[in-house]
């Protein structure tokens, strides 16, 4: 049972770029996960996102407001078919786990 959701719109930028925007679901991480612009200023905290059968850990980038681990997002789209305009379901499931699925 998720705690919290949200519902992201996946443009054509987030396909090419294999990202997602998380602007729309700010609320829902917690203040120490939130890093600076590269991986030298990383977050103290990971989170724990689960999509499909697999699982990764990544901070998300504070500036770019994108997870800052993006190698699974392209196979997320990819397994899941995603094209622009369709919606991607980011479900909160505890404190610093989530979960995505194609909505």
């Amino acid at each position: 049972m998720a705690l919290a959701s949200r519902l992201l719109t996946v443009t054509q930028g987030n396909l090419n770029n294999k990202h997602m925007y998380l602007t729309e679901a700010w609320d829902l991480f917690p203040e120490d996960v939130f890093g600076g612009r590269n991986k030298s200023q990383a977050a103290p905290r990971t989170v724990c996102i689960q999509f499909g059968d697999k699982t990764v850990a990544t901070d998300i980038d504070r500036i770019k407001k994108v997870f800052r681990r993006r190698d699974w997002v392209g196979r997320f789209y990819d397994s899941n078919r995603v094209q622009a305009g369709d919606r991607v379901l980011l479900e909160q499931v505890d404190l610093y786990r989530y979960r995505v699925s194609k909505a």
